[in-house]
């Protein structure tokens, strides 16, 4: 194709055709709101909007979003980012403007705060960043149950899981309780992301406080109207959902709430607990991803392995993921 390609951070007046693009490739109702939402009031902001722009003769005809998130493991807290929300006009596809808005990342941000790129891709985008170096970690699947069909399910001992709803106050005090003895990788969850995280502007979250026995834990869920059905995510618990009675148990609390819903969603690294619980209760594949991760600067690189402090980021199995993870 003729003419230049120039890539360059995002700018004010490209918002409305970078939310056209969304809707006719990505999404049914990105708006404005939405975009402040993720890309503008994050609690880790760089300071501008990380988006990665491409143009064509002055025209952007492609865009990569890079959302600023940080990782903790113990005590020590570092920042990332996440690759989301993009696209590439159908005409220009196949011109290898993915890998520039990747590469174009990479420059700008070395150094200058964020270690390492994240994203949960699908097949296409994963491929693409692979040839730009990153490494593909594991699986993570979009798995869903029928609301019908999870009602139905007998456990043996969800009438003794206590199931109560809590404040944002609450959630946060029982993760640092986990985050402080877990020696998995996760994001870190300052009160200040919990507001916004779930501040979304087209989900509605409840929370939940859970005990089982000595056991205590917490529990996010997010109901989202689409059209004529409702949608309820799993978005965040912390490990005391892996026994199947205590999943069980929050699921029909949630559902006997009675508002109307169609279906759940929990999305899950194919080898957590969490998958093999939601699987014996039902939930089947809908949709997939590849976590994949990329140096930025600082980490240490061994072939196609990334490590930090001697603990393996590359490797899936010390990560924990849940669905609000996922943006």
């Amino acid at each position: 194709m003729s003419g230049q390609y120039k890539v360059r951070w995002f700018e004010e007046n490209d918002l409305d055709v970078y939310i056209r693009g969304l809707n006719l490739n990505l999404y049914d109702e990105y708006d404005e709101a939405r975009f402040r939402w993720k890309m503008v009031d994050t609690p880790f902001s760089l300071g501008f909007v990380s988006i990665a722009v491409v143009e064509h003769n002055g025209v952007p005809v492609a865009f990569n979003s890079f959302l600023p998130l940080k990782v903790r493991l113990g005590s020590r807290v570092f920042p990332v980012v996440q690759g989301c929300d993009g696209f590439v006009e159908p005409e220009h596809r196949r011109m290898g403007l993915f890998q520039q808005t990747l590469k174009f990342m990479l420059g700008e941000l070395a150094g200058k705060g964020p270690e390492m790129l994240m994203g949960f891709n699908f097949s296409g985008s994963a491929g693409a960043a692979r040839k730009v170096g990153s490494t593909l970690t594991g699986d993570i699947h979009a798995v869903r149950a029928m609301s019908t069909d999870l009602i139905k399910i007998n456990i043996n001992g969800e009438d003794g899981v206590a199931v109560e709803p809590c404040s944002l106050e609450d959630l946060h005090s029982i993760y640092e309780e986990w985050a402080a003895v877990t020696q998995k990788l996760h994001y870190y969850k300052t009160p200040e992301y919990f507001k916004w995280r779930y501040s979304h502007p087209i989900r509605r979250s409840s929370f939940y406080r859970i005990r089982d026995g000595e056991g205590v834990g917490y529990a996010v869920v997010s109901l989202e109207h689409d059209k004529d059905s409702n949608t309820l995510f799993l978005e965040d618990y912390t490990p005391i959902m892996h026994r199947p009675h205590v999943a069980s148990a929050l699921i029909k609390r949630v559902l006997d709430s009675g508002e109307p819903i169609n279906e759940v969603y929990i999305t899950e690294a194919t080898v957590s607990p969490m998958y093999a619980t939601a699987q014996s209760l039902g939930f089947q594949p809908d949709h997939y991803y590849m976590l994949i991760m990329q140096n930025i600067h600082d980490l240490e690189v061994q072939g196609e392995k990334l490590y930090r402090g001697g603990v393996e980021l590359t490797n899936i199995e010390n990560w924990y993921i849940t669905s609000s993870d996922i943006f």
